[in-house]
């Protein structure tokens, strides 16, 4: 059975994941690689954990931190086990907009949970799976929620936190790329996009043709 290659993509909101990973998809294609993409929480073609993110999105909704943390464990318990464990069995590169991660830098360390309680708590929803390689995009979340907010008119509840929240996140981000710089790649998403955008598939696939 061909191993695929996981890779997951990390950041602040606005540091431009989403065009990041629509690029990717186009460039590696055409290099013949087969590509899966997905995001979290929730995930493509995952049923379940779609349902899951609706609530942890909805601006109506009284989540509270841990409830949060649970659900962001959840839907990412169906999503890897249903969808990427899969596709990687196929030999595919899968890109995730998120993995885990967040959940250090968003619940643990924004939210003032604990990493290390959101470690334990995620231990079983990702079972030791580990991705090959996580792509940090760093940018000042001031920046970040000002893309975002001219991109976008409805902001869901994720969006709606103050910027000493996002700072949290970014400083906890930061740690994780200082101490798993093997694993975590820190990219400025500051620079111009198509800098950027050549930076990340330069990281990838120097990353492919080590496995």
């Amino acid at each position: 059975m061909q191993k695929g290659c996981f890779i997951v993509l990390e950041g602040v909101e606005g540091t431009g994941k989403g065009t990041l990973s629509l690029y990717l998809q186009q460039e590696l294609k055409a290099r013949n690689f087969k590509v899966f993409a997905t995001r979290e929480p929730g995930g493509k073609n995952c049923v379940v954990a779609e349902k899951i993110r609706e609530i942890i999105l909805d601006k109506n909704s009284n989540v509270l931190p841990l409830t949060e943390a649970y659900l962001f464990a959840a839907s990412r318990a169906q999503h890897l086990r249903e969808i990427i464990i899969p596709h990687l069995n196929k030999g595919e590169i899968v890109i995730s907009e998120r993995y885990v991660y967040a959940s250090y830098a968003y619940q643990g360390e924004g939210r003032g949970l604990g990493i290390e309680n959101i470690k334990k708590l995620n231990t079983l929803a990702i079972d030791n799976i580990i991705p090959d390689l996580v792509i940090y995009l760093d940018l000042d979340p001031k920046i970040g929620l000002e893309r975002k907010f001219k991109a976008r008119q409805d902001l869901d509840r994720m969006d709606r936190e103050t910027i000493d929240f996002y700072n949290k996140v970014r400083n906890a981000y930061l740690k994780f790329a200082k101490e798993n710089p093997s694993l975590i790649k820190m990219v400025d998403a500051s620079k111009p996009l198509e800098e950027v955008k050549q930076r990340v598939l330069d990281l990838i696939l120097e990353k492919i043709n080590k496995n």
